[in-house]
């Protein structure tokens, strides 16, 4: 009888949109390479800032990092409105997308949301009401944002606390506020590149909240990573 010929598994292609260098994927890049090795990611990194955007079903996934720019009406930069675009068609695609701090914002700004300016920054170890801890714990988390969103509309408000929401979920897509996959050197590179003076936050505080918070907030952000990424292979 004539063979069965194993299948070959599929390996699913993630977009990762990230806007400049000093805000990179963290420990998020490290779950990314460890799926890559494993064979169960092809993970294609592009630089909005400097390069077009691709079809919006390129990836069967998609992250979205942080950026200092602002996703507030049409945009602090000329990229910001079209990748909300991009963003929107990708969703209208059934295209899972994950968005962080900005990449939260963009996100809920595709969807019909809206994102505003904070009377002041939130910087500093935030902790949570959630509403589902297994999908969002309650931290702390590190938050470092200027702006807030107004949910999109039958989306499902996760996490919240009194710099608001934190935390949405739109059928496939999950937007976070705050930065799960940030290490205490890449928040010293953004300490560094704040050049505001005084600052609307004590960089003291914020960096001691690593030794206190950081181990915790970094098993947490693995279990928020895997849980939206779902299972290898």
């Amino acid at each position: 009888m004539p063979r069965t010929l194993p299948c070959a598994l599929h390996v699913p292609d993630l977009l990762l949109l990230q806007h400049q260098d000093d805000v990179p994927p963290g420990l998020l890049g490290g779950v990314l390479a460890a799926r890559e090795a494993a064979g169960g990611a092809r993970v294609r990194t592009v630089r909005v800032d400097a390069e077009p955007l691709p079809s919006p079903t390129a990836g069967e996934r998609i992250v979205v990092l942080g950026s200092y720019a602002s996703a507030v009406g049409k945009g602090s930069q000329p990229w910001v409105a079209d990748e909300v675009l991009f963003l929107r068609r990708a969703a209208l695609a059934g295209v899972p997308i994950l968005g962080i701090c900005f990449g939260h914002q963009a996100l809920a700004a595709a969807l019909g949301g809206a994102v505003h300016r904070l009377d002041r920054p939130q910087v500093d170890w935030v902790t949570l009401a959630s509403a589902d801890p297994q999908a969002v714990p309650p931290g702390p988390w590190l938050a470092f944002h200027e702006d807030a969103v107004t949910p999109p509309p039958r989306a499902r408000v996760l996490a919240q606390d009194a710099g608001g929401v934190q935390a949405f979920a739109a059928g496939p897509h999950l937007g976070v506020q705050f930065h799960p996959e940030a290490t205490a050197e890449i928040l010293d590179g953004w300490i560094a590149a704040d050049r505001r003076d005084p600052r609307p936050y004590d960089p003291d505080r914020v960096r001691a909240g690593f030794a206190t918070h950081g181990p915790a907030a970094a098993r947490a952000a693995l279990r928020l990573f895997s849980r939206w990424l779902g299972p290898v292979g």
